[in-house]
């Protein structure tokens, strides 16, 4: 099968490939065309989604919900919607048409009144932490600045989501429907679990897994991630590397917590500096001091008076820049 074709015959294998009308060989090529180029992927989306509208168009049709294949064929056979083994080349094109004024109609008599229709949702935070719920009753945090996209609903084996950012999650448990999220190039692959992902636009992926397992993916690297291990995947490399996160600073947007336990204090500030976006200088000595203490929730004005009264350090304020200055804790 050759994809190297013209608009329209391209559009007629695509439509036949969601249509489940073409061989294992014969998917197993168009996946491989649709991974070639974000040219090539960006058609195959655009061809779902209008296979999506079309068969939603025959849900809507529907008396009853789990009759959603009959309906479509019915929908076919109502509006002479040929099969494509026996298309023109011009049936695509038809094809888009049609779902388009179908929708208008559906609109215009009220049947959107009944929609459950399948839509690309595309949500994006800039702001401030937002919290979303998706249909299968899986719940995430997006963190400043992230954003996310998914069908809705969920279509067929897969629970599939597309993420840029920082994301915390905690994902329904259906053991036959994983949950998959895409961010870049890799996956990260679960059945019902909490943990949190970090990935920065073209930077490497954090993942921090705090309850059940994840399988990280990337090209032909593949490893699964445990609960209570954090990792950091190098995607120049295609390395997995164990980190570790004892303060808390990778889930602090999320938990507002830090946990130090004989920390040094240059260490404690600059866990607090990355924390709150602050600046924190020390001067003087900091030669044998440590803190052991927990923050919960606190404003890092609190947390800076706690850190200068144990530690009997002087500490100043100056447009927005802090110094703490002390003799060292000997």
């Amino acid at each position: 099968m050759n994809l190297d074709k013209n608009d329209t015959e391209r559009e007629e294998i695509l439509y036949r490939y969601f249509q489940k009308e073409l061989t294992a060989t014969e998917r197993a090529e168009v996946e491989a065309w649709s991974a070639m180029s974000p040219e090539n992927k960006r058609l195959f989306d655009e061809i779902k989604i209008t296979f999506l509208d079309l068969k939603g168009m025959a849900y809507y049709k529907s008396t009853e919900l789990h009759e959603v294949d009959q309906s479509w064929e019915k929908f076919k056979k109502d509006n002479k919607v040929r099969d494509m083994h026996a298309a023109s080349s011009k049936s695509f094109t038809f094809l888009k048409v049609a779902a388009s004024v179908a929708i208008l109609i559906a609109a215009t008599f009220g049947i959107y009144y009944y929609q459950i229709r399948v839509q690309e949702v595309t949500i994006v935070n800039t702001d401030q932490v937002g919290e979303i719920t998706l249909s299968d009753g899986s719940a995430i945090s997006l963190n400043e600045g992230a954003s996310i996209e998914y069908l809705q609903p969920f279509q067929n084996e897969e629970r599939r989501v597309k993420l840029i950012g920082e994301a915390y999650f905690e994902v329904a448990g259906m053991p036959e429907r994983p949950f998959v999220v895409e961010t870049g190039d890799a996956e990260v692959r679960v059945l019902g679990t909490r943990f949190f992902i970090n990935r920065p636009a073209e930077k490497d992926i954090s993942v921090q897994v705090e309850e059940g397992k994840v399988l990280v993916s990337y090209k032909d690297l593949h490893q699964i991630i445990d609960a209570g291990e954090s990792v950091t995947l190098d995607l120049q490399n295609k390395r997995l590397t164990e980190t570790e996160d004892a303060s808390g600073l990778t889930s602090f947007w999320k938990t507002r917590r830090l946990v130090f336990r004989l920390t040094s204090l240059t260490d404690v500030i600059d866990v607090v500096n990355k924390a709150y976006d602050i600046s924190v200088q020390l001067e003087g000595s900091t030669e044998g001091c440590s803190l052991t203490v927990t923050f919960d929730n606190e404003e890092f004005e609190n947390v800076l008076e706690v850190i200068s009264g144990t530690l009997n350090y002087e500490l100043t304020e100056d447009q927005g820049a802090y110094t703490l200055k002390g003799n060292g804790c000997q």
